[in-house]
C-alpha cells in the first residue's frame, strides 16, 4: 500500500504534467515545451516528438 505523502506528490506531478499541452492557445501545435518536460522526466532519454 502507498504511503499517503507519496500519493499526493504523485498526483501533483501528473497535474503539472497535464497541464503543458501539445497545442497552445491558438490551436497550433507547439512541442517545444512538452518535449521538454519529457525530456526532464526521462533524463534525456526520451523521443522528440516533430508531429
Amino acid at each position: 500500500m502507498k504511503n499517503r505523502d507519496r500519493q499526493r506528490k504523485n498526483r501533483r506531478l501528473k497535474q503539472t504534467e497535464e497541464r503543458i499541452d501539445k497545442r497552445n492557445a491558438y490551436g497550433v501545435r507547439d512541442l517545444t515545451a512538452y518535449n521538454a518536460v519529457e525530456q526532464i522526466r526521462t533524463g534525456g532519454q526520451a523521443v522528440i516528438v516533430l508531429r
